[in-house]
């Protein structure tokens, strides 16, 4: 009689635990959390640059968008000095620990039809940046 060949079950767990073992440390090793919350703050500015645009062009007051070192905030014209809450959202949005922008202070005013001034913007923590453009035509992008 022929004997069945093949592997056994013990075989077949130790094997996927060791690839498992091995895939946590792997992926431990290439993510980076300031890369991470990097990418997230840069995705929450574009998402108020584009929410400050599309208010002007909602007619609403006059909207700026406004830089901090720390901080990023959406206000209007009737609305300059206090906390802003937009939608459930509330403005100053403080970013992350240890990331920063560049530059420290920007203002951008929103006319009707959702223009703007031009500016770049930079995102840095630890050694790693990312970059938001911001165009005239209030467009708002990763770039």
């Amino acid at each position: 009689m022929k004997k069945a060949t093949g592997f056994t079950l013990l075989e077949l767990v130790v094997v996927i635990m060791i690839v498992s073992i091995l895939a946590v440390s792997a992926v431990s090793r290439f993510s980076n959390q300031s890369d991470f919350a990097l990418k997230t703050e840069q995705e929450l500015l574009i998402a108020a640059l584009f929410q400050a645009q599309q208010l002007a062009m909602s007619g609403r007051p006059t909207q700026f968008a406004i830089l901090s070192a720390n901080s990023f905030s959406l206000r209007d014209s009737t609305n300059i000095a206090n906390d802003y809450d937009i939608a459930g959202i509330t403005y100053p949005q403080f970013l992350s620990a240890g990331v920063a922008f560049n530059p420290t202070s920007l203002q951008r005013n929103y006319s009707r039809l959702g223009a703007t001034g031009e500016a770049t913007i930079t995102l840095t923590a630890g050694g790693d940046s990312v970059s938001v453009c911001l165009e005239n035509s209030g467009y708002a992008h990763a770039c």
